[in-house]
């Protein structure tokens, strides 16, 4: 009796204990099947039934402004990525019915979403391994794979899915799931649907479908490339008899039928493709940036968001400009436009925006026809701005806090010096091309684009304000304060090579590029760049309303004068080969990424900015013209843009009111002096733009006087003839130092204090004040070997 007494108190407890363990479970799966959001498959569900035609539209009056005035234009139409064409349940064939109910789900009609039995089955099989291959997924839940395109393999996706699964049972009959399914199948070749496929493959309505045929459609459905009939028609036919085998395991086709259709050929015809739609360059860019919302505003997936997009049926405004994009177009697609190089995969991409609005005009990824979807968009990925970044990162910033102005002068001779893996020691930053040029002003240094001066205004900033100016203001999100790469080492762009000279880590797309460059034209304002208004849904509600968003960054004074520097770039720089600026204003910045395996140019005119690249795929090697340069082809495509659009006298121009336009040395920045019209180089008076409180304001003290015997051609010693003894001016530099001899342009115009006992050397290829150097320094030298502040050598004692 106490034996009895005792397992009935350890059976009480097992079952008190498994009663526990039940009710946590339960409540487990309550609490958590109310953290999933089965709204997002109500919608992926009525997307998948709707049209998969999305139509954008233009603004056919005021240039995509506001939503309010909007006046919508039907520009294109995009169809997915597939072709889909819905057929009722009661329009397909039952044979097609039956053969995917053998295949996949045999107990479909039964169960309530998940077959409980086969899921237990797959989740031993997925941790024993008892099976190479193994699926427990139902119709119901292949259907939620399909329809929100999440592919992932992890338990939480499988059991969400389930919880997903029984939800839709309870909200939708047998009936409308299994037709949906069928009609969201991926069949291969671009197509989705039974109905599509059933026409592609057999010439045949849906209704019309064999066993045999039927049993082809059902194994390609889980993977529709290695059972495509055209291209593997072996495993086709090895996977169609698979189904029909099913079929002859259920009793839906006897062993006589089951003899005959296995050794049959697969009948298929050859497919029609001229049904398949190719997206423009600018729909799939504005497709892409309304998944991204909608990934936000929805919280799913990017993946479940471009399912909505693509086959929801949905209108969206978009601020296509349908001109300048065609324009782009038209010629890009002619490869005759472009150098011989573009055979051998150099490629080019350009993007146009409104330089006031910031709107995304127009934006084309790459050389030649766009002849598939999807494709890779040069103008999105991320490149290396090399020299674009400086007036964004650097001179805009430090001018608008006054602390440089258009005059103010740098010396461009190296900042540093480093030693390499050898030892040996070499000049940091090199410039491009590789002259050091001396006392140089703001204006010369953008103008030319100066590594060394964008190196100084780098340690003026600091890096971490450099990075949280482009971070937050320019939203330049793929900069890295730390990366580790895979091969252990550490990349980092809080220094001066990726904030001073645009060598980003992860690089930044031309397009946020092109759109940061609209601060300028726009009196420092940034419109964040826009390629949609807003997105209604088939019914015509509004469901995504894309407002324009404008920050100041910089005042109008300071983005004025940036206007004016970079003008200078156009007119006598590194872009001067343009000829746009004959019809309007224009302005912008070249950059090179180390190495010469990306080059771009950014440039704007009152009315619009304009970005272009280019750079071998893969950035295999550095690029070498054999034609037209992408400057030349900026320039094309722009003068042919326009061509049709009307330029207004009063806006031709880029506005300096607020400015003083003032005359400066542009050797010191300060007052013109005397003595700068004394310098040996003739005149150094130049004009620029500065605000009231932030120009010249002190007489020039860089130039002195020396006397200098023009007989000889040297500085003038106690010996000369009085007669042959001149007043010239040479600038003085005290500060230049070298470890070893530098070339500088400017160097033998440089003066330097001496003894007043100081015994002048006696060599016309060294400045006069070479003795009075400590051993081991060097003040730099021009090319020529005559040096033209070399001492007297012949008037001697």
């Amino acid at each position: 009796m106490e034996k009895l007494n005792k397992k009935r108190k350890v059976f009480i407890s097992l079952a008190l204990i498994l009663a526990v363990i039940v009710i946590l479970i339960f409540s487990f799966i309550g609490i958590y099947s109310k953290t999933i959001d089965y709204s997002i498959d109500e919608a992926l569900f009525i997307a998948a039934k709707s049209s998969n035609v999305t139509k954008l539209y233009y603004d056919a009056e005021n240039g995509a402004q506001n939503l309010n005035s909007y006046v919508p234009e039907l520009y294109e139409e995009v169809y997915g990525i597939s072709r889909k064409e819905w057929v009722k349940y009661s329009e397909i064939s039952e044979s097609l019915k039956k053969s995917f109910l053998s295949m996949e789900d045999r107990s479909f009609f039964e169960h309530n979403g998940v077959n409980l039995k086969r899921t237990f089955g797959a989740f031993l099989n997925y941790i024993f391994h008892f099976k190479g291959n193994f699926g427990g997924s139902t119709i119901t839940q292949q259907l939620i794979k399909n329809i929100s395109g999440d592919n992932e393999r992890s338990i939480k996706r499988k059991v969400d899915e389930i919880f997903r699964a029984f939800n839709i049972e309870k909200t939708h009959t047998k009936e409308e799931i299994f037709e949906t399914y069928m009609n969201v199948v991926d069949l291969g070749e671009g197509i989705i649907g039974v109905g599509e496929a059933a026409e592609y493959y057999f010439g045949k309505s849906v209704g019309e479908l064999n066993f045999i045929e039927s049993a082809t459609l059902v194994g390609m459905a889980n993977a529709p490339t290695k059972y495509n009939p055209y291209k593997n028609p072996d495993l086709c036919r090895e996977k169609r008899n698979k189904v029909l085998y099913s079929l002859l395991e259920c009793g839906y086709i006897d062993e006589e039928y089951y003899d005959f259709a296995k050794s049959s050929a697969l009948s298929v015809i050859n497919g029609d493709n001229e049904k398949k739609h190719i997206s423009s360059w600018f729909a799939e860019t504005v497709i892409e940036d309304v998944a991204r919302e909608f990934s936000k505003k929805l919280d799913v997936s990017l993946s479940v968001a471009r399912k909505l997009i693509s086959s929801g049926g949905y209108k969206i405004y978009t601020s296509i400009s349908p001109e300048i994009q065609k324009t782009l177009e038209r010629y890009f697609e002619n490869t005759a436009n472009f150098p011989n190089s573009v055979a051998s995969e150099l490629e080019f991409s350009m993007v146009v925006s409104d330089s006031k609005s910031g709107n995304l005009l127009a934006i084309v990824g790459g050389v030649g026809k766009k002849n598939a979807n999807r494709i890779l968009n040069y103008a999105e990925v991320n490149i290396t701005p090399g020299s674009t970044l400086k007036p964004i990162a650097l001179y805009a910033p430090l001018l608008d806090a006054k602390k440089i102005n258009w005059a103010t002068v740098f010396d461009d001779v190296p900042v540093e010096f480093k030693k390499n893996e050898s030892g040996l020691l070499y000049a940091f930053p090199k410039n491009t091309p590789d002259v050091y040029d001396g006392l140089t002003s703001v204006k010369d240094a953008i103008k030319v684009s100066k590594n060394t001066v964008a190196v100084r205004l780098f340690n003026m900033l600091g890096a971490e304000s450099i990075y949280e100016n482009l971070y937050n203001n320019f939203d330049f999100t793929t900069l890295t304060k730390k990366e580790i790469k895979e091969d252990g080492r550490i990349f980092s762009d809080l220094s001066s090579s990726p904030l001073a000279l645009g060598q980003l880590t992860n690089g930044v797309s031309l397009r946020k590029l092109t759109e940061a460059y609209n601060v300028f034209p726009n009196d420092g304002s940034l419109s964040r760049g826009r390629s949609f208004v807003a997105v209604f849904d088939s019914d015509g509600k509004l469901v995504l309303e894309n407002k324009p968003e404008r920050t100041q960054i910089f005042s109008k004074e300071c983005a004025r004068i940036m206007n004016k520097l970079l003008e200078t770039v156009v007119e006598e720089g590194t872009a001067k080969s343009l000829t746009l600026s004959e019809l309007v204003d224009t302005a912008g910045k070249t950059g090179t990424s180390g190495g010469g395996k990306d080059k771009l140019f950014v440039g704007y005119t009152p009315y619009f900015t304009a970005g272009i690249w280019c750079g071998y795929k893969g950035a295999k090697r550095p690029i070498k013209f054999d034609g037209k340069t992408h400057l030349d082809i900026w320039n094309e495509v722009c003068r042919e843009i326009y061509k049709s659009y009307p330029i207004c006298e009063e806006e031709r121009w880029f506005s300096t009111q607020g400015l003083q336009y003032l005359s400066y040395c542009k050797d010191s920045g300060k007052i013109i002096s005397e003595n700068c019209g004394l310098d040996a180089r003739g005149d150094r008076e130049e004009w620029g733009y500065f605000t009231i409180d932030n120009g010249p304001n002190e007489i020039c003290d860089r130039h002195v006087i020396v006397k200098y015997d023009k007989l000889s051609g040297g500085i003038a010693n106690e010996f000369c003839n009085y007669e042959d003894v001149i007043d010239i001016a040479l600038v003085k530099i005290e500060d230049r130092s070298f470890p070893y001899e530098i070339i500088v342009t400017d160097a033998e115009y440089v003066a330097r204090d001496v003894d007043g006992d100081y015994d002048y050397p006696m060599s016309y290829s060294v400045p006069y004040f070479y003795y009075s150097l400590p051993e081991g320094e060097y003040a730099g030298k021009s090319r020529g070997k005559k040096q033209f502040n070399s001492p007297c050598y012949i008037h001697r004692e």
